[in-house]
């Protein structure tokens, strides 16, 4: 349609030639060559030729305009999804200042039957007659089965949602009557899945508190136990989080988010499940905490929470089941209950552990307090060589050195480009048949022109053969006009196809390459999701402007300027080398304004990678933008980002400008000298008037397409950073090859895992060492559970097993063989994995159950479902398993999408099942239901199982425990065996752990 739409235009531009030469031919005859000659207000070729290069300039102009006119529609067709999102009127607008305000803030909630479903499952509701009272100050704990609506109480109290039916009310008002913005400043709320930004931690830390000072912060990361492992970085509180607190441990994070929180100092505390990412002893000292905080002021707290012991002392407990409060009362007043829900949850969790009272007795004579300050150590000077530790969950990389930059050198392989669009040749032969023809238009359009310029003085013809010539030229103007139509429609679709499978190509490939990548790869912040995907939609489609692009336009100069050349040669050698003489100023100035097109900044490209990291961050943690009222701050950030590029474009207009005046100056000058030569020449008879005009027309309008084809290539130093930016990635070699055929295999899988004096760092902080001689054998079959503090190296040790990294001294050994010399893809397909943050991709259920084994039938997948107990709340979606999850599964809740991730797991059937606080999302019946299908699951087959894990009802069966601590294992054996360690570490942790739950005993 583009090529159509050009080509249309000229062809009318050519007719509207065709008309005006004929009609001109017609007065210029009647009133010169027929008798009796006209006298007054006549027509000459002067003032045809007036009328002539009027439209000739004007059709110059338009044509110039034609790339202006392309990027004018593109961007109408860009900001129609734009505007359409901009001018939107947010039903609950969080940065208007409309809504009332209280002079104060009690905190009294409450929700007066409330019905409620989530817009994009309309036709299940979650809420069916919430009736709830909270006073003031009152501390409450919500509980009830996984996807029961607990959380959905949160978004209703913050105004992420309003509710279908009835009303929530603050101190006795409707929240829709007040600012949202106000509101929200009155609420904390700490999730399930702490967001964090990729700043520094001072700076996310802040981001409760706008323009807090340093000893704010500090105070806030001491009250949520999160100073001392703060300070053992290297950075201390300027250390960057990385993209989405990847440089953090699950634990370190929610301590981080709970700081956050503290600092905000806010009427209304919402917990969801705030600590359920850290240990027993760090959760000990952070409820403290957050019991010191509820004390310091009257506050009205709502808590979400599995475990019991979190809600043990809360004011209320609330339990909530199919969409209706049931139970509400005092953790007394329910288990008074007979057959209550809430007392069958306690009891649950009895069951779960039934020699706790025991291990209650054997501990409770024990003084851990020097012990636990071994094990959980308050200060780093309390060691003579603290070991600053690192992520246990996303592990901080950078791979073996420090990442390149998207950028990198601009030598760009042109060779290969061509080769890639080598398939699409058939279109590119029609796209470069159409790109001949337009080229030819430009010379002979002025060869046309000159002819007919002559004929206007040529009074040598009667009135009679000047109209038929005037016919005759009309019509060389048609048909011209008509072959610049189907050319550049040739043009137009036959290089389209070539770019856009091209552009689709480059994408597919750097997709490829992305996921080739070793996993540190992407903790960079050159490598955020903001960058990478503005590497894909943005750099691949620049690549463009170097094939089809870089043809279509070498194409046109080559044959206007052979053409032009020829014609301008054959009709006078003199002139054509006069011009000669003054092409280099000419292309000097043509090259300049080239390169004031080309703005080619690394910096340019850094803001708007910063800027698309930026985007993407605050679009994935919107929940936590809201909350915070982040709002503003976020908008300031992106606008900065962005308005930098947009100074360093204006800048660049203005140096454009000039350069562009100077150029176009630069051809008047040779047109003035060539008229004054041309003039000089018949002057003296060497040549006649259409021998001058010949040569300066068609090379005047040769110079006008050379000059929309020059324009057209304006984009090439862009082209050329893409190219650069885009290559990097795609010819990046993997420092862990995860996609190749090298590497053995073994025959069979026994499962024995073995590390053997391992030493590792995080390339990102290779001076602190979260392995220093970690030495432990995992015989085939059975079940090991890693315990440490937060942030001790548990799950460094999956990330090591699955080789998301290597060693820097040591081996792992699987069955005795270095997994370092093992098939990648082999290696991982015998091991599942299962997070502590359970990650669903876009798509149904059954989808992502499937890709634990491609290919799986629909019966092995609700098998693997009913195995997770996640058959039942799968079938009660309208779509059962062809539900769609959401962007990260946000249409369900976290225990869904945990349960979801473990059917995949177990899908899979490995021989090494690793769980990394797999069950951590759960609420207890459902913890219980899954450990039992899990623990069937590992007695149907001889499977070697590492489980991470906080909870002392799940790590106590396994066969070994081992202890990790300063980047060794320090205790290993069975719950028993460890339980009878005088002074030993685990005993002091069940010490904790049994204190902190005595509510299940």
């Amino acid at each position: 349609m583009t090529g159509l739409g050009g080509g249309f235009t000229f062809m009318m531009i050519f007719a509207t030639y065709a008309v005006a030469i004929s009609y001109g031919a017609v007065l210029v005859a009647t009133d010169n060559l027929t008798q009796p000659a006209c006298t007054s207000n006549c027509y000459d070729g002067g003032k045809v030729l007036t009328v002539f290069f009027g439209v000739i300039m004007g059709a110059m102009a338009l044509g110039q305009a034609n790339p202006s006119i392309d990027a004018i529609v593109s961007a109408r067709a860009a900001a129609y999804t734009a505007y359409g999102t901009i001018d939107r009127p947010s039903k609950i607008d969080a940065l208007s200042m409309d809504g009332a305000t209280l002079s104060s803030v009690e905190g009294r909630i409450e929700l007066v039957d409330v019905e409620f479903h989530y817009p994009s499952r309309p036709h299940i509701p979650v809420c069916k007659g919430y009736s709830l009272t909270i006073a003031a100050g009152e501390r409450v704990a919500l509980v009830g089965p996984s996807g029961s609506g607990k959380s959905t109480i949160v978004s209703l109290v913050e105004r992420f949602y309003d509710p279908v039916h009835g009303v929530v009310k603050l101190d006795g008002v409707d929240v829709k009557m007040l600012s949202v913005r106000w509101l929200r400043q009155q609420i904390g709320l700490v999730g399930q899945e702490p967001c964090l930004f990729a700043s520094s931690i001072a700076a996310n830390i802040a981001y409760g508190k706008p323009g807090a000072t340093i000893d704010e912060i500090h105070d806030a990361a001491k009250r949520a136990n999160a100073f001392e492992f703060i300070q053992s970085f290297p950075q201390g509180f300027d250390t960057l989080v990385g993209d989405r607190g990847a440089q953090l441990s699950g634990g370190q994070k929610q301590r981080i988010a709970i700081a956050r929180a503290i600092i905000k100092n806010p009427a209304i505390l919402l917990l969801d499940e705030a600590t359920s990412a850290l240990d027993t002893e760090s959760e000990r000292i952070v409820q403290a905490s957050l019991d010191a905080l509820l004390t310091d002021r009257k506050r009205t707290t709502i808590i979400i929470a599995h475990r019991l012991a979190t809600i043990r002392n809360a004011d209320r407990i609330v339990v909530l089941s199919e969409g209706k409060v049931v139970e509400d009362g005092t953790h007394d007043h329910l288990m008074a209950i007979e057959n209550g829900q809430y007392r069958l949850l306690v009891q649950a969790q009895s069951r779960a552990s039934p020699r706790k009272k025991d291990m209650a007795k054997t501990t409770a004579t024990q003084d851990g307090g020097d012990i636990a300050k071994g094990f959980f150590p308050e200060s780093p000077t309390q060691h003579a060589a603290p070991i600053p530790v690192t992520a246990d969950d996303d592990a901080p990389s950078t791979a073996s050195a420090m990442p390149l930059p998207l950028g990198g050198s601009l030598r760009v392989p042109y060779g290969r480009i061509w080769s890639m669009s080598r398939p699409e040749w058939g279109y590119m032969v029609v796209g470069s048949l159409g790109s001949l023809v337009t080229g030819a238009t430009f010379p002979l359009w002025g060869y046309l022109l000159s002819n007919c310029i002559v004929l206007f003085f040529n009074f040598r013809l009667t009135a009679d053969e000047m109209k038929m010539e005037g016919l005759k030229w009309s019509m060389y103007f048609l048909i011209l006009g008509l072959g610049y139509c189907v050319g550049n429609v040739a043009q137009s679709y036959g290089f389209s196809v070539v770019s856009e499978r091209l552009t689709t190509r480059l994408r597919a490939m750097g997709f490829a390459a992305m996921l080739r990548q070793e996993v540190g790869w992407y903790d960079a912040p050159e490598h955020s999701a903001g960058a990478l995907l503005a590497s894909l939609s943005t750099d691949c489609a620049l690549i463009q402007k170097m094939s089809a692009d870089l043809l279509k336009n070498v194409l046109n100069v080559i044959v206007c300027m052979v053409i032009g050349f020829s014609i301008a040669f054959y009709h006078s050698w003199q002139m054509t080398l006069a011009l000669l003489a003054v092409f280099p100023l000419m292309g000097f100035a043509s090259k300049m304004r080239a390169k004031s097109f080309n703005p080619t900044k690394e910096e340019d490209k850094e803001g708007d990678v910063k800027a698309g990291a930026v985007l993407s961050e605050a679009i994935g943690a919107i929940r936590t933008v809201a909350s915070f009222g982040m709002e503003d701050e976020i908008q300031a950030q992106f606008t900065a980002l962005v308005g930098a590029a947009a100074t360093e474009t204006r800048r660049a207009g203005l140096s454009m400008g000039l350069v562009f005046g100077l150029s176009q100056a630069m051809m008047f000058f040779a047109m003035a000298f060539l008229f004054w030569f041309g003039g000089y020449l018949i002057s003296h008879h060497i040549i006649v008037f259409g021998d001058m005009f010949s040569v300066l027309m068609s090379l005047m309008m040769s110079s006008f397409g050379l000059g929309t084809a020059t324009q057209a290539l304006g984009g090439m130093g862009k082209a050329k950073q893409a190219a650069a930016n885009v290559f990097a990635i795609v010819d990046r070699v993997p420092t862990i090859q995860s996609v190749t055929n090298e590497g053995q295999t073994l025959p069979l899988v026994a499962g024995k895992i073995e590390f053997q004096h391992v030493q590792f760092a995080y390339p990102s902080r290779p001076q602190s060492l979260v392995y220093k001689d970690y030495n432990l054998v995992i015989e085939a079959g059975t079940t090991v559970a890693l315990v440490g503090s937060s942030g001790s190296g548990k799950s460094t040790a999956i990330g090591l097993l699955e080789r998301f990294y290597d060693p820097l001294a040591g081996r792992v050994l699987l069955d005795g063989v270095d997994i370092r010399t093992l098939n990648l893809t082999w290696l991982r397909s015998h091991i599942s994995l299962v997070g502590q943050e359970p990650v669903l991709f876009v798509g149904t259920i059954a989808d992502n159950i499937a890709t634990g084994k491609p290919g799986a039938s629909p019966a092995e997948i609700e098998a693997a479902a009913v195995m997770a107990n996640a058959h039942d709340f799968i079938e009660l979606f309208p779509d059962k398993y062809t539900t769609q999850v959401g962007d990260r599964g946000i249409q369900l809740s976290g225990g869904q999408k945990q349960r979801i991730a473990i059917a995949r797991a177990i899908l899979r059937d490995p021989e090494v099942l690793l769980l990394d606080e797999a069950t951590s999302a759960l609420d207890n019946e459902s913890e219980r239901i899954v450990q039992a299908s899990l623990d069937a699951l590992m007695e149907m087959k001889k499977r070697t199982t590492i489980v991470v894990a906080h909870r002392l009802t799940i790590i106590q069966s396994a066969d070994l425990i081992a202890v990790a601590h300063e980047g060794r294992i320090v205790e290993q054996g069975t719950h028993d065996q460890l339980l009878n360690v005088p002074s030993g570490l685990y005993r002091t942790l069940v010490a904790r752990q049994v204190d902190a739950a005595a509510v299940s005993e």
